[in-house]
């Protein structure tokens, strides 16, 4: 159906090399921008018609459902490249995170709920221990017991989280990729998790290597800025604290990004300066995410391949 090439009897280290195509795509992050981009500007208009708190609210709902059409869209793009497919148009990618928005939710939904269930019964079971009598007697099997079930329940929650996005990029319902992530790590744990921790400490050394390359070209722009026009640029120090405070509140952006200049021209530049440092911290974060996305859609195919062949 597709030109990816199948593992051989366990999950192939050469996935992480491929991950590392994820730095050179364009697509995913255009449409992750596009997505959480309009979803702020809404918010940012509700935030800006009115100062009730519905409005508000209802800004921050759309807001985070941006996110997960953004997540969801950027992901359809990079499952199509984990499966050697030709990749999907930007738009194209937008309405699939549009529609599988509801599965995406519903998926969070159940995982939650089976934690829930999980910890209800253990909890139950603790309340048997303050029987009279036999309560320490059942404690003393009870405790060790729920030690060990809590840590391989840890382990599973951590594959299974981080699988179910691929698992709903590849096109699977609700009760489908909750069967294959389960599938997956009840037959490969300790395979899936160590791809998971290795392409973890891949992306944290690639965001390390981006932002060293970003804040050099950062300084060396404010170097060769600095002597002409120390007048009107500002200490980053103060452009970090307000990114932070933007971040935090629901104020003007625009007023926020112009705060603190003369009424004159010097607003551009501070606006600028500010851009140029929100785009250099957005890259920091954004490169390293695109990569790890893309290895766990090659750890989801790859494991798919061996644990439901059927279905890839």
């Amino acid at each position: 159906m597709f030109q990816h090439t199948p593992s051989q009897g366990d999950l192939s280290f050469s996935l992480l090399l491929r991950a590392l195509r994820g730095i050179t795509m364009w697509q995913p992050i255009v449409v992750y921008v596009l997505a959480t981009g309009l979803g702020f500007a809404i918010w940012e208009a509700l935030s800006q018609w009115s100062r009730a708190e519905l409005p508000v609210l209802v800004g921050a709902l759309f807001f985070l459902a941006s996110i997960g059409v953004g997540y969801l869209g950027a992901g359809k793009v990079l499952i199509y490249e984990a499966r050697g497919e030709r990749l999907p148009g930007i738009f194209a990618s937008l309405g699939f995170g549009l529609r599988v928005l509801p599965r995406l939710f519903g998926l969070l939904l159940v995982e939650a709920l089976l934690l829930f269930g999980i910890f209800l019964v253990e909890t139950l079971a603790f309340a048997l221990c303050k029987l009279p009598g036999v309560g320490p007697y059942l404690f003393l099997g009870i405790f060790p017991m729920a030690v060990v079930i809590d840590a391989v329940v840890f382990v599973l929650a951590i594959i299974v989280f981080n699988l179910s996005g691929p698992a709903l990029w590849h096109g699977e319902s609700v009760a489908k990729s909750l069967g294959h992530t389960l599938g997956i790590a009840r037959s490969k744990p300790g395979s899936v998790l160590l791809m998971m921790l290795l392409l973890t400490v891949l992306s944290m050394g690639l965001g390390l290597i981006v932002s060293v390359v970003l804040y050099t070209g950062y300084s060396m722009a404010m170097s060769s800025a600095l002597p002409l026009l120390a007048n009107v640029l500002r200490d980053p120090g103060d452009w970090i604290l307000q990114i932070f405070t933007l971040l935090m509140g629901n104020g003007d952006v625009f007023g926020h990004l112009a705060a603190g200049t003369d009424a004159s021209g010097s607003s551009l530049f501070a606006l600028g300066q500010g851009l140029g440092l929100v785009i250099a911290t957005g890259l920091i974060f954004i490169l390293p995410n695109v990569v790890f996305l893309l290895g766990m859609a090659h750890i989801y195919i790859e494991a798919l391949e061996l644990t439901a062949p059927e279905d890839v």
